[in-house]
């Protein structure tokens, strides 16, 4: 069985960072206010662990590929509307402050992909980008634990890829909810493991800045 060191190889694994984004973080964003609340506030809480996970795998030369959602009444089909229809935010309304990144800054050398439902796989060229790079495993962070950020988990598992989740990198609105989703991850399908475990997993190879172009 492989380890997390083998997994999380720099050569064969890329960061996901998903739905990062005011409308999903932030205290003013529509999920906030359509919850009427804040919640525990774990999406803001992981973010500086979160930048240093990004920032250690930029030096070891991992792709990072932030997963950016946008919706317009384009993309939203009347099946994916209705689920939503008490909802009195729009979210991630693409061109809005909503939709921007909350606390990560994607530099020249990362990957933006857009995304339009709650699987990064699903209707984007994200399988395509890793396997062109000969990614075979998958670091998934971002929010909601439980919602994109283990659907994008499970897909890569369908997929073949390793998924691998950077446990103390997610958010969801309640504690409860988090560890949740993290067990029923771990139990089916993903590792766990916390971003310093990762760190130091690439602690004996040797640090490199490598360009990702698409």
């Amino acid at each position: 069985m492989p380890t997390l060191a083998e997994k999380a190889d720099p050569r064969k694994a890329a960061i996901i960072v998903v739905d990062v984004q005011n409308d999903f973080c932030h205290e003013d964003g529509s999920s906030a206010k359509n919850a009427r609340g804040p919640g525990e506030g774990l999406q803001r809480a992981m973010i500086s662990t979160l930048n240093h996970l990004i920032d250690e795998g930029r030096r070891y030369g991992l792709p990072v590929v932030f997963i950016q959602t946008t919706h317009s009444p384009e993309t939203d089909s009347e099946v994916w509307s209705e689920r939503r229809h008490e909802r009195e935010h729009y979210t991630c309304l693409d061109g809005t402050w909503g939709a921007e990144f909350y606390g990560v800054v994607p530099t020249p050398g990362d990957v933006i992909v857009n995304k339009h439902r709650y699987s990064a796989f699903t209707g984007t060229n994200l399988d395509e980008l890793l396997k062109s790079r000969d990614i075979g495993s998958v670091i998934v962070t971002g929010v909601v634990t439980g919602v994109c950020v283990e659907s994008t988990a499970r897909e890569a598992f369908w997929r073949d890829y390793y998924a691998i989740i950077a446990s103390d990198c997610c958010g969801a609105s309640s504690r409860a909810a988090h560890e949740e989703a993290l067990e029923r991850m771990e139990r089916s399908f993903a590792t766990l493991a916390t971003a310093e475990e990762i760190i130091s997993s690439w602690s004996h190879k040797t640090a490199r800045v490598e360009e990702i172009t698409v």
